[in-house]
């Protein structure tokens, strides 16, 4: 027989799975429901809410806040009018023999409407 040697090294680490540091959702035991409720403070015990200040718009030297900022109107005609003023516009050009194609006869109906939509406002109050 085979005499048997003695090593004072550390054995190897065996080939099972090293455990994890969190245990599973399975081990772990579930946390009890409080059952107390838990309750707001009564609102007479609650500290009033500051009131908020807000600054004053201070106007330019001038001019007043209303005129500060504007708001643009919308436009008096629909997409509906400058298709029919750009069907139109290319009616013409093409019995003319003009050059052009319906790009150019959508912007020229949609500045044709613009500008009588603006006349037409001055117009009415002068």
């Amino acid at each position: 027989m085979a005499k048997k040697t003695v090593t004072k090294s550390k054995p190897a680490a065996s080939a099972a799975p090293a455990k994890s540091a969190t245990p599973s959702p399975a081990a772990v035991p579930a946390k009890p429901t409080p059952t107390v409720p838990v309750v707001p403070a009564p609102a007479a015990k609650r500290a009033p809410k500051p009131a908020a200040v807000k600054p004053k718009k201070v106007a330019a030297k001038g001019k007043s806040a209303a005129n500060k900022s504007p708001t643009p109107k919308p436009a008096a005609y629909t997409r509906d009018d400058v298709a029919l003023r750009a069907y139109f516009i290319a009616e013409k050009r093409q019995a003319h023999g003009l050059p052009g194609d319906e790009h150019q006869d959508w912007v020229e109906a949609e500045r044709q409407l613009a500008s009588e939509s603006t006349r037409s406002r001055k117009a009415v109050k002068a």
